[in-house]
């Protein structure tokens, strides 16, 4: 394990050695009489990051060695820890005289000095027991190009599943698809048909079960799927909430939900309702990683005893009693390892070689055999090693193969692919390894979003800065330099590629926890912990996933981030003590609890806090208290879905802020309904507060909605007031959502200080003519903005703030995206400049022609919503929308006006996927043929003409793109014109019965 001490040790004093050189040139520590102390152990950092990456090269991995370098690291984090602690007291004017006391200067010198002679003590121990000899390093870390390792992530996607697994799904298929050859064995089983996958973790279980998952076959078979992952530890009435959602829709769970609204929701409640819904349904349904007995019996209880003829549920599990127990043995599939050929081309497409460069290097050609023999054909070690190898020499390749282990050869148990994996790990650059190990910090199978984790890493001081990047975009490039080495996995791809989530594999998650937890760096709170089953003294980081109270007995002074996914048996409040005193992250994002106005009232006791992420569930918190402003060290603020409407003065405190979103949850303003005056708003959420008339959470749930509808003028904006002096925030990158309309002009003004923007979110609903000027004018100065989203009043005219898009005096170069709501009615003429765009969304603007739009040189997904476009005719001309993939037209409320779309020759070249949703196009779709790369077409609800002509169209089309069409009325005649009005009802109920 000395290679995870190192590059935790390496992390560590880098970063320690920073903020020794920050606080080695404060005045302050010359007057307390440390400064000189500082220096030193500033030049003593530099020694040990100097030792720290010779020992990098060295092959020997002794337990003096290991031992070492956990002092190395655990006196990086103390010195970081009273260093810091240090800069923050000086930075606080108000505590600037308490440092001048006799009492606060020599507990401060006593700390500082402490510490350098730990650092003596430490220096002379090298010496002393000659931890290691100091030899060249022969390892070449390199850092992986960032748009290269996009497009990697984009690969890694399919490149399993395009390798090897042909004649597995073809059996698998037929397994799913032709149930008649086994009606005599089904006939003595009820309930559906279940088909089991068993094997060892890494062996592909998933790639190939999803494979035959997504193929055409299987979606035109059944009238309804669902994917669902199980993992060891799963809550049944959450699973069985997913399954009903990708079953029947968001809208069907949301009525379900809604109907069994101040009852205790149990299980059987919900299986149920699967019951009764599957019945008359062919349904398909993959339970992923299904690990018990008692899981499985749980599940299957949610499935109707008599299904539908061909309805299927399919299994994959490492538990062969599990396969036995579900299925008969003629259902029980096996995955195969990848044998010679098809494991070579796997392990030279991660590695970035081709097959002649093996057959013109004998000495390359032998290792690789070498390399693949002890992969024993498993994917997962295949993809680990070769992402690993990937632009390394053939010298480096066998030193790789002399350190995996030997077993796997032979027997490639679950415990030898650990240790796969495992080397690939000792063999990540030292910034990479506390970035994989922070990854065990949240639950297995769970879809981690990757600026949540960039954001997350750049807080907990992973991230060096580069004088020309931003800290996130270094931290961006970490994370794509885990993915080009596999050990982690792309989720979701947004239209340009980029990674939107990931995850980990179930035995990389295994390994990640182990390797924590054996290091005392992670402390995971899960169903069955205890509190004294580990020592807290040196923890520095929490992730609750169950309930869990918090131990009085156990020390938290070092904890530098808590993570929740559960709901804590304690208040919030208890989390902001100086118990807590160096936290740094304090994240709740997806906590399942609700947040109260009481439990951020000490939340300025967290002086070190650099990332604050309230849960996305939901929040009773209508202010943040003035005292916010004394979280100097604080990066990211995020606390959307709450009732806070104004911000107060004290956050333009927060020099170092990158990322501050707010909004306001709407609750269809109910508290405006009975209160009109403020004054009898204030009245009566004081009154509601003491009274007892109603429960806990419906007092505080009100008090919060009139509390932010008082605060906020009765304001129906999710936007809020920025305060004067927001300029001030230099360093802010993403800002939303902010409310033209209650933010003064001044402060509107500042806007345009600041340069450093990436991502901004305006509403601009009922703002004066001043004001939209204002905003006009501010905009255009944002030269780094990438993302723009505008919203203003839906269909009403207004000369508001979208009026003020079109007087823009130069374009956004780097803008990417943009999102417009609201009457607007022409597109800007600067629009048309920005040749970075991307993506647009647009609503309610009524446009009469695209205009600018259609010559947009690098615009892939356009998508018109509710009267966004408002001609009768679409027409996609000769030479227009040259890189346009992406189309999408979209209706709820009523049926526009365009009752045509026709793509003309020469246009739109590299059109992809076509989507219209409730479009009364009684002239059809016309000249898909002119769409070369056309794969998928999707109309559902409105009206179609010509539907046979467009499904010849489609047949005849050379790609044979997937034509659905759903829920479309006949093909309307002249004389049947006036009953649109009549029809758009029924557009609407077919809406209300897809949702």
């Amino acid at each position: 394990m000395a290679g995870t001490a190192l590059g935790m040790a390496t992390t560590l004093v880098g970063s320690a050695l920073s903020v020794a050189s920050s606080a080695a040139r404060e005045e302050m520590g010359l007057l307390l009489g440390v400064q000189d102390d500082i220096w030193f152990i500033s030049d003593e950092l530099k020694m040990m990051q100097a030792f720290l990456r010779a020992a990098d090269g060295a092959r020997e991995t002794t337990g003096v060695l290991k031992a070492y370098l956990e002092l190395i690291r655990d006196l990086a984090y103390d010195i970081e820890d009273c260093l810091e602690e240090f800069m923050v007291f000086i930075k606080h004017k108000n505590l600037v005289q308490q440092l001048l006391s006799l009492r606060a200067r020599h507990r401060i010198a006593v700390q500082i000095r402490i510490l350098k002679q730990r650092v003596q003590e430490v220096s002379q121990r090298n010496l002393r027991y000659n931890a290691i000899k100091l030899t060249p390093s022969t390892s070449s870390d390199f850092r992986v190009d960032m748009g290269l390792t996009q497009n990697l992530a984009a690969l890694y996607v399919e490149e399993t599943q395009i390798i090897g697994l042909d004649k597995q799904k073809e059996k698998l298929t037929k397994l799913i698809t032709k149930p008649k050859v086994l009606e005599k064995l089904e006939a003595s089983k009820s309930g559906p048909r279940v088909i089991s996958i068993v094997g060892m973790g890494g062996l592909g279980k998933t790639t190939l079960t999803k494979k035959v998952y997504d193929s055409k076959e299987l979606g035109d078979m059944f009238d309804t799927r669902a994917w669902i992952a199980v993992s060891q530890s799963f809550d049944p009435k959450e699973l069985l909430k997913e399954m009903i959602k990708q079953l029947f829709g968001a809208y069907s769970l949301k009525e379900f939900l809604e109907e069994h609204q101040g009852q205790v929701l149990g299980v059987r409640h919900l299986t149920d309702h699967l019951r009764t819904r599957l019945k008359e349904r062919r349904y398909l349904v993959v339970l992923d990683d299904v690990w018990t007995i008692e899981a499985w019996n749980c599940i299957y209880l949610s499935f109707p005893e008599h299904s539908k003829d061909d309805s299927c549920v399919v299994v994959t599990t490492r538990n062969h009693k599990l396969a036995e127990h579900c299925s008969p043995p003629s259902h029980i599939h096996q995955p195969e390892i990848l044998e010679g050929k098809d494991a070579r081309s796997l392990f030279l497409k991660k590695t970035n070689k081709r097959p002649d460069d093996l057959e013109n290097d004998d000495r390359t050609k032998e290792i690789v055999g070498k390399i693949l023999n002890k992969c024993g054909g498993l994917p997962l070690a295949i993809v680990t090693i070769g992402g690993l190898l990937a632009n390394k020499d053939t010298k480096e390749w066998e030193n790789l193969y002399n350190q995996l282990p030997s077993e796997l050869a032979t027997n490639p148990s679950l415990e030898a692919l650990r240790q796969v994996v495992h080397v690939s790990y000792n063999h990540l650059p030292s910034h990479l390894k506390p970035c994989f190990l922070h990854l065990s910090l949240f639950p297995e199978d769970f879809e981690i979003e990757r600026k949540h984790l960039v954001n997350r890493w750049v807080a907990e001081g992973f991230v060096t800065n580069a004088t020309s990047r931003t800290l996130e975009e270094v931290a961006e490039s970490y994370f794509y330099e885990l993915i080009s080495r596999s050990m982690i996995q792309p989720s979701k791809l947004d239209v340009l590629g980029n990674v939107k989530t990931c995850r980990i594999h179930d035995i990389v998650h295994d390994i990640a926890v182990s390797i924590s937890s054996q290091e005392n760096h992670v402390f995971l709170v899960e169903e069955h912990t205890s509190a004294t089953s580990t020592s807290t003294e040196s923890i520095r980081h929490i992730s609750c996933f169950t309930k869990w109270k918090l131990n009085s007995a156990m020390d938290f002074s070092r904890v530098r981030s808590l993570t929740m996914f559960s709901k804590p048996l304690q208040p919030i409040a208890s989390l902001c003590s100086y118990e807590f005193k160096m936290l740094r992250v304090l994240d709740l994002k997806n906590g399942e609890f609700i947040t109260e106005q009481q439990d951020i009232r000490n939340i300025s006791m967290l002086l070190h806090l650099k990332y604050l992420h309230f849960p996305c569930w939901y929040s009773h918190i209508y202010a943040l208290p003035r005292s916010i402003g004394n979280l100097q060290s604080l990066l990211t603020l995020d606390i959307r879905k709450s009732a806070v409407s104004t911000l107060p003065t004290e956050i333009t405190k927060l020099h170092n802020l990158h990322s501050l979103r707010c909004s306001r949850i709407q609750n269809d303003d109910r508290a405006g309904v009975y209160f009109r005056r403020s004054d009898y708003g204030d009245w009566f959420c004081d009154a509601l507060s003491l009274t007892g008339l109603a429960n806990h959470d419906t007092r505080n749930d009100a008090n919060a909605d009139l509390h932010g509808a008082v605060s906020s003028c009765w304001s129906y904006s999710s936007g809020i007031k920025l305060p004067k002096g927001v300029g001030r925030l230099k360093q802010l990158q993403i800002l939303e959502k902010v409310d033209i309309k209650r933010t003064s002009r001044r402060t509107i003004e500042e806007l345009g200080e600041l340069t450093q923007l990436r991502k901004l979110v305006v509403r601009g609903r009922g703002a004066s003519k001043k004001k939209c000027k204002a905003f006009g004018e501010a905009a255009p100065k944002l030269s780094s903005l990438r993302s723009l989203n505008v919203s203003t009043k839906d269909y009403v005219r207004e000369a508001g703030v979208l009026d003020m898009l079109v007087s823009f005096t130069s374009p956004l170069p780097c803008l990417e995206r943009l999102k417009l709501k609201g009457l607007l009615q022409q597109v800007p003429a600067w629009v048309g400049e920005c040749v970075s765009l991307v993506k647009i969304d647009l609503k309610y603007c009524k446009f009469k022609e695209l205009g600018a739009l259609a010559q947009l040189p690098n615009l892939i997904q356009l998508r018109l919503f509710e009267d966004a476009y408002d001609a009768e005719k679409l027409v996609f001309c000769r030479d227009e929308f040259p890189k346009l993939r992406i189309l999408r037209l979209q209706h709820f409320r009523r049926w526009p006006l365009t009752r045509e779309v026709t793509f003309e020759q020469s246009t739109s070249p590299n059109m992809e996927t076509i989507y219209i949703k409730n479009y009364p196009l009684t002239s059809g779709i016309n000249g898909i043929e002119n769409l070369p790369k056309l794969k998928e077409v999707y109309i559902e609800g409105g009206m179609l003409a010509k539907q046979d002509m467009l499904k010849e169209e489609a047949g005849r089309h050379m790609n044979h793109p997937v034509l659905q069409i759903q829920r479309c009325l006949p093909p309307i005649t002249e004389e049947s014109e006036a009953t649109v009005e009549v029809t758009e009802s029924i557009s609407e109920q077919g809406e209300s019965s897809q949702s």
